[in-house]
Protein backbone atom coordinates (compact mmCIF):
# COMPACT_ATOMS: atom_id res chain seq x y z
CA UNK A 1 0.00 0.00 0.00
CA UNK A 2 2.87 2.38 0.77
CA UNK A 3 4.48 1.57 -2.58
CA UNK A 4 1.24 2.19 -4.49
CA UNK A 5 0.60 5.40 -2.56
CA UNK A 6 4.03 6.75 -3.59
CA UNK A 7 3.47 5.90 -7.26
CA UNK A 8 -0.04 7.35 -7.25
CA UNK A 9 1.12 10.64 -5.75
CA UNK A 10 4.23 10.87 -7.91
CA UNK A 11 2.38 10.17 -11.15
CA UNK A 12 -0.31 12.76 -10.39
CA UNK A 13 2.50 15.28 -9.96
CA UNK A 14 4.62 14.22 -12.96
CA UNK A 15 1.84 14.14 -15.54
CA UNK A 16 -0.36 16.84 -14.02
CA UNK A 17 -3.20 14.41 -13.39
CA UNK A 18 -6.08 16.10 -11.53
CA UNK A 19 -7.63 14.42 -8.50
CA UNK A 20 -10.76 13.79 -10.58
CA UNK A 21 -8.74 11.06 -12.34
CA UNK A 22 -7.64 7.79 -10.77
CA UNK A 23 -4.66 5.53 -11.44
CA UNK A 24 -5.21 1.82 -11.94
CA UNK A 25 -2.60 -0.91 -12.50
CA UNK A 26 -3.16 -3.63 -15.10
CA UNK A 27 -0.95 -6.14 -16.90
CA UNK A 28 -0.40 -4.25 -20.17
CA UNK A 29 -1.71 -1.56 -22.48
CA UNK A 30 -3.48 -4.16 -24.59
CA UNK A 31 -5.39 -5.12 -21.46
CA UNK A 32 -6.13 -1.43 -20.86
CA UNK A 33 -7.76 -1.30 -24.30
CA UNK A 34 -9.96 -4.26 -23.42
CA UNK A 35 -10.92 -2.90 -20.00
CA UNK A 36 -11.81 0.49 -21.49
CA UNK A 37 -14.07 -1.14 -24.08
CA UNK A 38 -15.59 -3.49 -21.47
CA UNK A 39 -16.41 -0.68 -19.10
CA UNK A 40 -17.52 2.12 -21.39
CA UNK A 41 -18.80 0.78 -24.70
CA UNK A 42 -22.14 -0.99 -24.82
CA UNK A 43 -22.49 -0.97 -28.61
CA UNK A 44 -20.33 1.41 -30.68
CA UNK A 45 -16.90 3.07 -30.50
CA UNK A 46 -15.13 5.44 -32.91
CA UNK A 47 -11.44 4.92 -33.75
CA UNK A 48 -8.82 7.08 -35.45
CA UNK A 49 -6.57 4.58 -37.25
CA UNK A 50 -3.25 5.15 -39.02
CA UNK A 51 -1.12 2.27 -37.79
CA UNK A 52 -0.87 -1.12 -36.13
CA UNK A 53 -1.51 -0.07 -32.53
CA UNK A 54 -4.54 2.03 -33.40
CA UNK A 55 -5.72 -1.08 -35.24
CA UNK A 56 -5.18 -3.08 -32.04
CA UNK A 57 -7.68 -0.80 -30.29
CA UNK A 58 -10.20 -1.61 -33.03
CA UNK A 59 -9.45 -5.32 -32.60
CA UNK A 60 -10.09 -5.04 -28.86
CA UNK A 61 -13.52 -3.53 -29.50
CA UNK A 62 -14.50 -6.05 -32.16
CA UNK A 63 -13.29 -8.97 -30.02
CA UNK A 64 -15.75 -7.80 -27.39
CA UNK A 65 -18.58 -7.85 -29.92
CA UNK A 66 -18.77 -4.07 -30.31
CA UNK A 67 -19.17 -2.12 -33.53
CA UNK A 68 -15.94 -0.21 -34.14
CA UNK A 69 -16.19 2.64 -36.64
CA UNK A 70 -12.85 3.55 -38.22
CA UNK A 71 -11.68 6.97 -39.34
CA UNK A 72 -8.61 5.86 -41.29
CA UNK A 73 -5.83 8.22 -42.33
CA UNK A 74 -2.29 7.86 -43.62
CA UNK A 75 0.86 7.98 -41.46
CA UNK A 76 2.05 11.57 -41.66
CA UNK A 77 -1.37 12.95 -42.51
CA UNK A 78 -2.82 15.65 -40.24
CA UNK A 79 -6.54 15.28 -39.68
CA UNK A 80 -8.64 18.42 -40.17
CA UNK A 81 -10.77 17.85 -37.07
CA UNK A 82 -13.42 20.31 -38.19
CA UNK A 83 -14.31 17.87 -41.00
CA UNK A 84 -14.64 14.78 -38.79
CA UNK A 85 -18.24 13.73 -38.17
CA UNK A 86 -18.86 11.64 -35.05
CA UNK A 87 -22.19 9.75 -35.30
CA UNK A 88 -24.77 10.32 -32.57
CA UNK A 89 -24.58 6.74 -31.30
CA UNK A 90 -20.85 6.83 -30.47
CA UNK A 91 -20.06 6.08 -26.82
CA UNK A 92 -16.28 6.51 -26.93
CA UNK A 93 -13.65 8.11 -29.18
CA UNK A 94 -10.38 6.16 -29.25
CA UNK A 95 -7.18 7.94 -30.31
CA UNK A 96 -3.65 6.60 -30.54
CA UNK A 97 -1.84 9.83 -29.74
CA UNK A 98 1.57 8.37 -30.65
CA UNK A 99 1.65 5.53 -33.18
CA UNK A 100 4.59 3.32 -32.19
CA UNK A 101 4.60 1.44 -35.48
CA UNK A 102 5.38 4.38 -37.76
CA UNK A 103 6.56 7.35 -35.67
CA UNK A 104 3.54 9.59 -36.18
CA UNK A 105 1.47 11.46 -33.62
CA UNK A 106 -1.81 13.33 -33.29
CA UNK A 107 -1.28 16.88 -31.94
CA UNK A 108 -2.97 17.39 -28.59
CA UNK A 109 -4.52 20.67 -29.72
CA UNK A 110 -6.28 18.79 -32.53
CA UNK A 111 -7.67 16.33 -29.99
CA UNK A 112 -8.91 19.19 -27.81
CA UNK A 113 -10.54 20.78 -30.86
CA UNK A 114 -12.43 17.55 -31.45
CA UNK A 115 -13.46 17.43 -27.80
CA UNK A 116 -14.77 20.98 -28.06
CA UNK A 117 -16.99 19.92 -30.96
CA UNK A 118 -18.19 16.76 -29.16
CA UNK A 119 -18.02 17.62 -25.44
CA UNK A 120 -20.31 14.80 -24.30
CA UNK A 121 -18.35 11.95 -25.93
CA UNK A 122 -15.42 10.73 -23.77
CA UNK A 123 -11.97 10.28 -25.31
CA UNK A 124 -9.66 7.35 -24.61
CA UNK A 125 -6.03 8.25 -25.31
CA UNK A 126 -3.19 5.83 -26.05
CA UNK A 127 0.06 7.48 -24.85
CA UNK A 128 2.00 4.20 -24.66
CA UNK A 129 5.08 5.38 -26.57
CA UNK A 130 4.88 9.09 -25.78
CA UNK A 131 4.38 9.33 -21.99
CA UNK A 132 5.67 11.21 -20.07
CA UNK A 133 6.53 13.64 -22.91
CA UNK A 134 3.08 15.01 -23.91
CA UNK A 135 1.51 17.62 -21.66
CA UNK A 136 -1.99 16.14 -21.59
CA UNK A 137 -4.90 18.20 -20.29
CA UNK A 138 -6.65 15.37 -18.50
CA UNK A 139 -9.73 17.51 -17.90
CA UNK A 140 -10.45 17.01 -21.59
CA UNK A 141 -9.63 13.28 -21.57
CA UNK A 142 -11.83 10.52 -20.15
CA UNK A 143 -9.00 8.03 -19.82
CA UNK A 144 -5.40 7.52 -20.93
CA UNK A 145 -3.02 4.60 -20.69
CA UNK A 146 0.60 3.56 -21.09
CA UNK A 147 2.97 0.74 -20.21
CA UNK A 148 6.19 1.05 -18.25
CA UNK A 149 8.60 -0.58 -20.74
CA UNK A 150 8.86 2.42 -23.06
CA UNK A 151 9.02 5.96 -21.67
CA UNK A 152 9.71 4.74 -18.14
CA UNK A 153 12.45 2.28 -19.12
CA UNK A 154 11.33 -0.68 -17.00
CA UNK A 155 10.71 -4.40 -17.55
CA UNK A 156 7.41 -5.06 -19.29
CA UNK A 157 4.40 -6.49 -17.48
CA UNK A 158 2.73 -3.42 -16.01
CA UNK A 159 0.11 -1.19 -17.60
CA UNK A 160 -1.07 2.11 -16.11
CA UNK A 161 -4.62 3.27 -16.79
CA UNK A 162 -5.78 6.77 -15.79
CA UNK A 163 -9.57 7.10 -15.57
CA UNK A 164 -11.86 10.04 -14.77
CA UNK A 165 -14.63 10.01 -12.16
CA UNK A 166 -17.08 10.44 -15.03
CA UNK A 167 -16.04 7.21 -16.73
CA UNK A 168 -16.00 5.28 -13.46
CA UNK A 169 -19.62 6.37 -13.08
CA UNK A 170 -20.49 5.10 -16.56
CA UNK A 171 -19.15 1.60 -15.88
CA UNK A 172 -21.82 -0.99 -15.15
CA UNK A 173 -19.75 -4.15 -15.56
CA UNK A 174 -19.12 -6.65 -12.80
CA UNK A 175 -15.75 -8.25 -12.15
CA UNK A 176 -12.27 -7.67 -10.78
CA UNK A 177 -11.42 -5.11 -13.44
CA UNK A 178 -14.57 -3.07 -13.79
CA UNK A 179 -13.81 0.56 -13.00
CA UNK A 180 -15.80 0.70 -9.74
CA UNK A 181 -13.90 -2.34 -8.42
CA UNK A 182 -10.55 -0.91 -9.47
CA UNK A 183 -11.46 2.40 -7.83
CA UNK A 184 -12.57 0.80 -4.57
CA UNK A 185 -9.13 -0.80 -4.29
CA UNK A 186 -7.25 2.25 -5.59
CA UNK A 187 -8.76 4.46 -2.89
CA UNK A 188 -7.08 2.15 -0.36
CA UNK A 189 -3.87 1.99 -2.46
CA UNK A 190 -4.52 -1.64 -3.23
CA UNK A 191 -5.14 -3.74 -6.35
CA UNK A 192 -7.86 -6.36 -7.01
CA UNK A 193 -5.32 -9.18 -7.26
CA UNK A 194 -1.72 -9.83 -6.25
CA UNK A 195 0.08 -7.07 -8.16
CA UNK A 196 3.38 -6.79 -10.02
CA UNK A 197 4.97 -5.31 -6.91
CA UNK A 198 8.51 -5.13 -8.28
CA UNK A 199 7.52 -3.13 -11.36
CA UNK A 200 5.27 -0.83 -9.32
CA UNK A 201 8.13 -0.25 -6.86
CA UNK A 202 10.59 0.49 -9.67
CA UNK A 203 8.08 2.77 -11.38
CA UNK A 204 7.87 4.78 -8.17
CA UNK A 205 11.64 5.20 -8.12
CA UNK A 206 11.75 6.27 -11.78
CA UNK A 207 8.94 8.78 -11.21
CA UNK A 208 10.75 10.11 -8.14
CA UNK A 209 13.87 10.71 -10.26
CA UNK A 210 11.81 12.33 -13.02
CA UNK A 211 10.07 14.67 -10.59
CA UNK A 212 13.44 15.71 -9.15
CA UNK A 213 14.70 16.48 -12.64
CA UNK A 214 11.50 18.24 -13.64
CA UNK A 215 9.07 17.29 -16.38
CA UNK A 216 9.75 20.43 -18.44
CA UNK A 217 13.47 19.64 -18.57
CA UNK A 218 12.60 16.09 -19.69
CA UNK A 219 10.38 17.49 -22.44
CA UNK A 220 13.02 19.96 -23.57
CA UNK A 221 15.67 17.22 -23.71
CA UNK A 222 13.31 14.96 -25.66
CA UNK A 223 12.92 17.64 -28.32
CA UNK A 224 16.66 18.34 -28.44
CA UNK A 225 17.46 14.63 -28.89
CA UNK A 226 14.76 14.25 -31.54
CA UNK A 227 16.35 17.03 -33.59
CA UNK A 228 19.68 15.18 -33.52
CA UNK A 229 18.12 11.87 -34.51
CA UNK A 230 16.30 13.49 -37.41
CA UNK A 231 19.69 14.40 -38.97
CA UNK A 232 20.54 10.74 -39.52
CA UNK A 233 18.69 10.33 -42.81
CA UNK A 234 15.29 10.38 -44.44
CA UNK A 235 12.60 10.53 -41.76
CA UNK A 236 9.49 8.54 -42.67
CA UNK A 237 7.03 11.15 -41.36
CA UNK A 238 7.57 14.25 -43.46
CA UNK A 239 5.00 16.53 -41.82
CA UNK A 240 6.72 18.04 -38.77
CA UNK A 241 3.41 18.83 -37.07
CA UNK A 242 2.55 15.11 -36.78
CA UNK A 243 6.07 13.68 -36.41
CA UNK A 244 6.64 11.85 -33.14
CA UNK A 245 9.34 13.17 -30.82
CA UNK A 246 9.69 9.85 -28.99
CA UNK A 247 9.81 7.34 -31.88
CA UNK A 248 11.99 8.45 -34.80
CA UNK A 249 11.52 6.29 -37.91
CA UNK A 250 14.13 6.40 -40.68
CA UNK A 251 13.76 5.08 -44.21
CA UNK A 252 16.88 2.97 -44.72
CA UNK A 253 15.63 0.64 -47.49
CA UNK A 254 18.07 -2.12 -48.51
CA UNK A 255 20.74 -0.81 -46.12
CA UNK A 256 18.63 -1.59 -43.02
CA UNK A 257 20.20 -4.92 -42.11
CA UNK A 258 23.78 -3.78 -42.69
CA UNK A 259 23.29 -0.60 -40.64
CA UNK A 260 21.80 -2.55 -37.74
CA UNK A 261 24.62 -5.12 -37.78
CA UNK A 262 27.37 -2.48 -37.82
CA UNK A 263 25.73 -0.52 -35.02
CA UNK A 264 25.42 -3.72 -33.00
CA UNK A 265 29.18 -4.26 -33.31
CA UNK A 266 29.59 -0.78 -31.85
CA UNK A 267 27.37 -1.78 -28.91
CA UNK A 268 24.22 -0.03 -30.08
CA UNK A 269 20.90 -1.78 -30.71
CA UNK A 270 18.25 -0.03 -32.82
CA UNK A 271 14.80 -1.33 -33.71
CA UNK A 272 13.58 -2.57 -37.07
CA UNK A 273 10.59 -1.11 -38.83
CA UNK A 274 7.22 -2.53 -37.82
CA UNK A 275 5.29 -5.10 -39.82
CA UNK A 276 5.65 -4.57 -43.56
CA UNK A 277 8.39 -2.00 -42.93
CA UNK A 278 10.64 -4.41 -41.01
CA UNK A 279 13.33 -4.60 -43.70
CA UNK A 280 13.14 -1.03 -44.99
CA UNK A 281 13.02 1.13 -41.86
CA UNK A 282 14.81 1.65 -38.57
CA UNK A 283 12.90 2.83 -35.49
CA UNK A 284 14.86 4.67 -32.81
CA UNK A 285 13.36 5.16 -29.36
CA UNK A 286 13.85 8.58 -27.78
CA UNK A 287 12.79 8.13 -24.19
CA UNK A 288 13.94 9.89 -20.98
CA UNK A 289 16.36 7.09 -20.08
CA UNK A 290 18.21 7.72 -23.37
CA UNK A 291 20.53 10.55 -22.37
CA UNK A 292 21.85 13.28 -24.64
CA UNK A 293 25.27 11.59 -24.35
CA UNK A 294 23.72 8.31 -25.56
CA UNK A 295 22.07 9.99 -28.53
CA UNK A 296 25.21 11.89 -29.55
CA UNK A 297 27.15 8.60 -29.49
CA UNK A 298 24.47 6.95 -31.62
CA UNK A 299 24.65 9.83 -34.11
CA UNK A 300 28.45 9.49 -34.37
CA UNK A 301 28.33 5.73 -34.90
CA UNK A 302 25.39 5.94 -37.31
CA UNK A 303 27.17 8.45 -39.52
CA UNK A 304 30.23 6.19 -39.64
CA UNK A 305 28.21 3.35 -41.13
Amino acid sequence: MEIVRDVDSGLHTLLGVPMTHHIFFLSSSLESMERIIDNIVERTSFHFVNGSFAEAFVDAAEAKGKKAIRHSFLPGERIPMDTVIIPNNIELICITQNETSNGSSVPLKDIYELKKRYPKVPIALDIVSSAPYPKVDFKKIGCAFFSVQKGFGLPSGLGVLIVSDELVGKSQKKGYHDFPSLLSKSLKFQTPETPNVLDIFLLGKVIEDMNKKGIQKIRNETEEKAQLLETLGTVFIKNLSVRSKTVVVLETQEKTKAIKEKLKKAGIIVGSGYGNYKDSQIRIANFPQHTLVDVKRLVREFKKV
